[in-house]
């Protein structure tokens, strides 16, 4: 399973932001710890957004292809079919910490 790790993890040389690729057991205890989040594979994929983007995908597929683009577009982002406010709400603060 590819996992982001959100911080260092004690036992293991992760310092914070690195993907890895773990066993799907080891990455699933590191993720309910709260240390670490599952990401898509993305190998060979042409979407450019960050793995652990919400809503990836399906941003992607309506005609997002960078942050700039969706932080551009906030206020339509609502006029998606699957993301609501709260998921755009989520969406705009993961693009915001990107932009820091």
């Amino acid at each position: 399973m590819l996992v982001k790790i959100r911080k260092p993890i004690k036992g293991y040389s992760y310092f914070g932001g690195e993907t890895v690729s773990l066993p799907d057991e080891a990455a699933a205890n590191l993720v309910s710890d709260g240390v670490a989040i599952a990401v898509q594979d993305t190998e060979g994929d042409t979407n450019r957004l960050p793995d652990d983007l919400p809503m990836r995908e399906l941003l992607f597929e309506n005609g997002f292809e960078t942050i700039d683009q969706i932080l551009l577009s906030a206020d339509a982002l609502v006029d998606i079919k699957g993301l609501g406010k709260q998921l755009v709400k989520k969406i705009i603060s993961y693009c915001n910490d990107q932009t820091d």
